[in-house]
């Protein structure tokens, strides 16, 4: 007996001994030159026990950028299921006699981030899409339209947040969220550079293309490895955008993604050119509705189902993709039969946060996707929701949402984070990033076997973002030694 209490009480003190340490080593980090002025907040859990590993201004409301996701894709895995499908219909009024259609033809949306999708696995082409619609058409004796091809929006309210960026609006990463999202609700912009840094690019051409679309070209040419640091400026439903920033030198064309202004008018207007090549006319042009018909009596043509939400979670997270974080927060309200809206959405995360014992007391959201900055909750928050999900039946599935090093899924700089280390085995994390807003959170199995859930936020920091990352992957090879 008494050999035992003398082991227990070694094993003890190692841990206490280890916790010291890494506490101490995060107390040095947090001195450096372009950190010691910055707000950095730290919590790491053993997964399975909940129990604090290390832990430095936890509970400090910092703004976490896009690890935000990781509270509604937890959300949807829960409460929707990775199985779920989403539908599209295609739907017309009216009555058909002799081959006229006496009425529209409406395309109603229900937020299927995988209508046309060129990112999610298993997501049709939209070719093929509108070709199976159009034979469908066919079938109903349909040859010339008396009327209109429709977007039905209806479903979800696809205005942004009042506190995303203005400048961020216009850039496909800011897309609206659209219950008829189409093509990922982006084009892409190219550019021919200047033979001279500095000078005016020309712009090429838009894919797809959008007849509607005019640009105010205010691009330069940069210096070779300067990278796309070009924006589009424009509105929702406005059909003119302002091109500024720069594009690099040394290449016949280069691309940028811009947001389509009107999803689903695009996707109306699109339909409607693949019927008239098909031999189906129609004799109005096609628009779009956001409030649900009245009065209406529709008879369905076809529907297509799109792939289960698991594909379009994976995307979420490993590409950090912000519209189908917003698309996904409406999914959450429309299936319990209440109006996709963004605030309808956020409730109903809220309420599966508080579910999993998370504190929302003090956390505010604007959106699921981080792009506001206006976002605000603790370190603590985002790793007490990973150590509950670790024990849900759906653990795998999520995990397996986030990336890992050199994950060939995944973009931008966190696919990089340790894969030269241990890290490339044990580490599944999502990143944050926004100007002066650096965030990781997930999961760490460390050399002795265990599972750590992490989150490290920092605010308002100097340094470059290169440092910030090397200083947190150091952090995480450290935890993954002595844990």
């Amino acid at each position: 007996m008494k050999s035992v209490i003398i082991f227990v009480l070694v094993l003890l003190c190692a841990g206490l001994a280890g916790a010291a340490d890494i506490n101490a080593r995060i107390k040095e980090m947090s001195g450096r030159q372009g950190i010691k002025n910055a707000v950095w907040g730290i919590s790491v859990k053993d997964a399975s026990t909940g129990k604090t590993v290390a832990a430095y201004n936890a509970q400090k409301n910092l703004i976490p950028g896009s690890i935000l996701k990781i509270f509604v894709t937890a959300a949807v895995f829960d409460r929707l299921g990775p199985d779920y499908k989403i539908k599209t219909a295609v739907y017309h009024d009216g009555v058909i006699a002799n081959g006229f259609l006496n009425g529209n033809i409406y395309i109603k949306g229900a937020g299927d981030p995988s209508l046309g999708s060129r990112l999610i696995k298993g997501a049709m082409p939209l070719e093929e899409t509108f070709r199976l619609w159009a034979d469908a058409v066919k079938a109903k004796g349909i040859n010339v339209i008396n009327g209109a091809v429709v977007g039905d929006e209806s479903a979800f309210e696809s205005a942004q947040p009042g506190s995303w960026a203005w400048e961020d609006i216009g850039n496909y990463y800011a897309a609206q969220a659209s219950a008829l999202t189409i093509n990922d609700n982006l084009y892409k912009l190219y550019f021919k550079p200047a033979d001279s840094v500095g000078g005016k690019a020309e712009v090429l051409r838009a894919e797809p293309y959008q007849a509607d679309l005019k640009f105010e070209n205010y691009m330069l040419t940069g210096q070779k490895s300067s990278g796309d640091n070009g924006y589009v400026f424009s509105f929702p439903e406005q059909n003119t955008a302002v091109l500024r920033g720069s594009i690099p030198q040394g290449s016949v064309e280069f691309a940028i993604k811009g947001a389509l202004p009107a999803p689903a008018l695009f996707a109306a207007q699109s339909f409607n050119s693949y019927l008239a090549h098909a031999g189906i006319n129609s004799n109005k042009k096609p628009y779009k509705i956001n409030e649900p018909l009245k009065d209406a009596s529709l008879t369905l043509i076809t529907e297509t189902q799109g792939v289960p939400l698991e594909n379009i979670l994976r995307v979420t997270n490993k590409r950090s993709f912000n519209l189908y974080a917003e698309l996904l927060l409406r999914q959450l309200a429309a299936a319990k039969g209440l109006k996709g809206t963004g605030d309808n959405g956020i409730k109903i995360m809220r309420d599966f946060l508080a579910a999993q014992k998370v504190d929302i007391s003090e956390m505010k959201l604007e959106d699921a996707s981080g792009l506001s900055r206006l976002d605000t909750a603790k370190a603590e928050n985002f790793t007490d929701l990973l150590c509950a999900v670790s024990r849900n039946k759906y653990f795998g599935a999520f995990r397996d949402t986030l990336v890992f090093p050199a994950d060939p899924e995944a973009t931008g700089h966190i696919k990089r984070m340790g894969d030269d280390t241990y890290l490339a085995k044990g580490l599944r994390i999502k990143s944050g990033s926004l100007s002066g807003v650096r965030a990781y959170t997930g999961y760490l199995q460390t050399k002795k076997g265990r599972n750590l859930a992490f989150t490290f936020i920092i605010n308002n920091y100097s340094a470059d973002p290169g440092v910030i990352d090397k200083l947190h992957e150091d952090l995480l090879v450290e935890l993954a030694d002595k844990y």
